[in-house]
């Protein structure tokens, strides 16, 4: 029924024919075995990397092939090309990287051994969906939590904000990543909902639009979440701003008040023979006492005015 190939793992279940094969990263003695097994020809990597429209989706002696350039498998990995040809009799899945979809998938079938080719591809795109809507969920909490961080600070320093920024970077890169496999996925969806195609009988038709109507919820979910990271990013954004700004009025104001005692030095510093000043009695202690009023004087106007 399944035929998983890949590095160190292959799953083979015996006493029934073979329907999926599942290729990771295959080599090319393996490619050259389901080519002949299945009367398909997989293509490269490169071929599967091409976004137009007709290299993603035709029909080829009987044998549809699907592909998704960019297939967003987990977090940590960065997306990379799936490919489905869908033969009379088998399915054949081309992928180079590990899947909680694709494993999610295997465990659904592998509890209902009855079910035909096109029964197992319309399974792999629920559990890439229900996936993707788990990952989904887990960039919502993360987002959410990052927004209490955000407007919860007392303190908002430029260099935890940094931080901050580049945690939404990162998340709007998870969410953008998810985005390109969903856009992938809805092609496919909507080919095969439209196709006509006789392997798709009434119930798998019906699931169909069952994962078309979900791929828009979570499109809807996720324009949601990139609004909200982009709101968050303007909001760092701003707190940076803010704070830099306090910087400067600080260093304004210092440079403001210290003005006049700087003028007040500068006069009673200069060496004239005839100032009145020289012969005072109290004229050191005057000195001081008016440059410390000259820089008390504009300190007690910045605060009435709220600069400080």
């Amino acid at each position: 029924m399944l035929t998983r190939r890949a590095p160190g793992h292959e799953q083979v279940e015996a006493g029934a024919p073979t329907v999926w094969y599942d290729l990771v990263d295959p080599t090319d003695e393996e490619i050259r075995g389901i080519e002949r097994a299945c009367e398909v020809t997989l293509p490269t990597r490169a071929a599967l990397g091409s976004i137009e429209l007709s290299s993603r989706i035709g029909v080829s002696d009987d044998v549809l092939r699907l592909v998704v350039p960019y297939f967003s498998h987990d977090d940590d990995a960065p997306p990379s090309p799936v490919c489905f040809l869908l033969a009379p009799h088998a399915l054949v899945t081309l992928r180079y990287a590990a899947s909680p979809a694709f494993d999610l998938a295997a465990m659904r079938v592998a509890q209902a051994p009855s079910t035909t080719a096109a029964g197992i591809l319309v399974t792999i795109l629920e559990t890439a969906i229900a996936t993707d809507a788990d990952r989904l969920q887990r960039v919502s909490s993360e987002t959410g939590q990052l927004s209490t961080r955000i407007f919860g600070l007392p303190h908002r320093r430029s260099g935890v904000l940094r931080r901050m920024l580049t945690e939404v970077g990162q998340q709007e890169g998870r969410l953008t990543r998810m985005r390109l496999s969903a856009t992938g996925l809805q092609f496919i969806v909507l080919f095969l909902h439209d196709c006509g195609n006789p392997a798709f009988d009434k119930p798998l038709h019906q699931r169909l639009v069952a994962v078309r109507k979900d791929l828009d919820v979570l499109a809807g979910f996720d324009s949601q979440l990139t609004d909200k990271l982009q709101f968050l990013l303007d909001a760092v954004l701003g707190f940076i701003n803010i704070d830099q700004n306090d910087v400067i009025k600080l260093l304004t104001v210092a440079s403001v008040v210290s003005i006049p005692p700087v003028i007040l030095a500068g006069i009673w510093g200069m060496n004239f023979r005839n100032m009145p000043e020289l012969n005072w009695p109290h004229g050191y202690a005057f000195a001081l006492g008016a440059i410390l009023l000259s820089v008390a004087l504009p300190l007690l106007w910045f605060k009435r005015r709220g600069w400080l």
